[in-house]
């Protein structure tokens, strides 16, 4: 199976995405997101490994990609996982890209992607900083760098030029709220554009959340077994309650001058234009 595959949300009728390719170095994922969706679907997904023969591969792939397709790096699996800092998988395939003409768009919860400015500086890339709470980011994804590492990272990327992404992403009821709307303050000034998600609950995912926040899980299970709606395998929360937890984070971006975008959640007046929500727009600008 090719490691460069056309990014496909479970043809979610719901997702605005452009088309682009989407690629990860690693298989799993060790920043260990307690609502991480892919660990539904990829085996043994806490126990990350380098993707066989990645780099090999990946030079042939790369010498039948169409010029100006967009590269998402990555979707599934960080590409700035800890296991990047051993083996250097992202960075070799930076390297490869110079003599190509493609367009790259980086999501990521680490700042290790400042190692590699150097590099980016010849690309022509978006860099989307998946940030999700402060004080609970050690709870809710126990393996990635903390707030203040990732708030920093955001700044150093605006001060070089680059542009920037903020996704807040997910969202959780009686979870993260709070702590969200202060990532969103404290980023207006260095993100260009934001990416907001509900959670979308999956069976493994909604378990590791009622087991950290035990005294959470009755509401979490009402609001998303019961209440909930299923879309395309996951289990979404009910429209009215998506609004509620959405619109006052809207209502900051626009006030602010700010662009925005919902994944999949398909709430009315606020669809995304066609290539507009995950950022990769601003390649273009």
């Amino acid at each position: 199976m090719p490691y460069l595959q056309p990014f496909d949300p479970w043809g979610s009728k719901l997702c605005t995405c452009p088309p682009k390719w989407s690629l990860n170095p690693y298989t799993g994922c060790g920043h260990r997101c307690l609502y991480c969706y892919a660990s539904s679907f990829i085996p043994r997904f806490y126990e990350p490994r380098p993707k066989k023969d990645f780099l090999r591969k990946i030079e042939r792939e790369l010498e039948k990609l169409p010029e100006n397709s967009i590269i998402s790096l990555s979707n599934s699996s960080d590409p700035y996982q800890p296991l990047e800092e051993k083996f250097r998988l992202t960075r070799e395939f930076l390297i490869r890209l110079a003599s190509k003409k493609v367009n790259l768009l980086i999501i990521t919860k680490s700042d290790l992607f400042l190692r590699d400015l150097d590099l980016l500086s010849k690309l022509k890339v978006v860099i989307a900083l998946t940030i999700t709470s402060k004080g609970l980011s050690e709870k809710l994804e126990p393996g990635a760098p903390p707030y203040e590492k990732r708030l920093n990272a955001l700044k150093e990327i605006k001060k070089r030029g680059f542009k920037a992404v903020v996704r807040i992403d997910p969202l959780i009821p009686e979870i993260n709220l709070e702590e969200a709307k202060e990532v969103l303050y404290e980023s207006l000034p260095y993100a260009d554009h934001y990416v907001l998600s509900t959670y979308k609950a999956k069976a493994d995912s909604l378990e590791r959340l009622c087991k950290a926040f035990k005294e959470k899980e009755h509401l979490l299970k009402r609001l998303y077994l019961t209440e909930g709606i299923l879309i395309r395998g996951s289990r979404y929360l009910p429209l009215e309650i998506r609004q509620k937890l959405l619109l006052p984070f809207i209502e900051i971006i626009e006030k602010a001058g700010k662009s925005y975008a919902l994944c999949r959640e398909g709430l009315e007046g606020h669809e995304p234009k066609k290539g507009f929500c995950d950022g990769s727009f601003l390649l273009f600008k």
